[in-house]
């Protein structure tokens, strides 16, 4: 006999609410990531004059298709598969924030905020996947969760710690006659 949570739902109908939210949140957070790795492809293709740069979005490039693969896994063994629409949208997005953002001059600094910004966004979607997989009972998911919000983290750290540099470079560029912030 199935006991009933102080919400008024069965223990099984709240479980299954929870098993729900935890595959909605891992499939948004798969294709939060695809986006990630194209938005990070382009940029790779761009900044040339960015050495330090270029080196922490390679760096980060390996870590976020792993973390496409360990997510895409994650779904997998709970019989789930990505949202093939969901991904499509995502990554749309993605192409249409970085063409507007390669009219513009100062298209390295606007990338660079929002790496930040895309950086603390995929540490909260991690800190809340652990939460939901520890609630969904899915503790096996738990280390695999933690190991991608290690890496968004140090990301996150490495993108902030290029903020001064890259504007000061950039400034250099632009008052010595620079055409391109490539």
């Amino acid at each position: 006999m199935a006991t009933t949570t102080t919400s008024g739902l069965t223990s099984a109908s709240a479980n299954e609410t929870v098993q729900a939210i935890y595959i909605t949140a891992l499939r948004n957070t798969h294709a939060l990531e695809k986006q990630a790795a194209q938005m990070i492809e382009r940029q790779l293709e761009r900044y040339r004059n960015y050495p330090d740069l270029t080196q922490a979005l390679r760096l980060h490039k390996s870590e976020t298709d792993q973390q496409v693969t360990r997510l895409a896994d994650i779904l997998h063994g709970h019989g789930e598969d990505r949202s093939l629409l969901k991904d499509v949208v995502t990554q749309t997005v993605g192409n249409v924030a970085a063409l507007v953002h390669s009219v513009s001059g100062d298209e390295v600094l606007k990338n660079l905020y929002t790496d930040y910004s895309v950086e603390t966004y995929e540490i909260a979607a991690y800190t809340s996947l652990i939460t939901l997989a520890e609630e969904a009972g899915q503790r096996q998911d738990v280390e695999t969760l933690r190991l991608s919000l290690r890496e968004e983290e140090r990301m996150a750290e490495a993108v902030f710690a290029q903020i001064v540099p890259v504007t000061r470079h950039y400034v250099a560029r632009e008052v010595q006659g620079a055409k391109s912030d490539r």
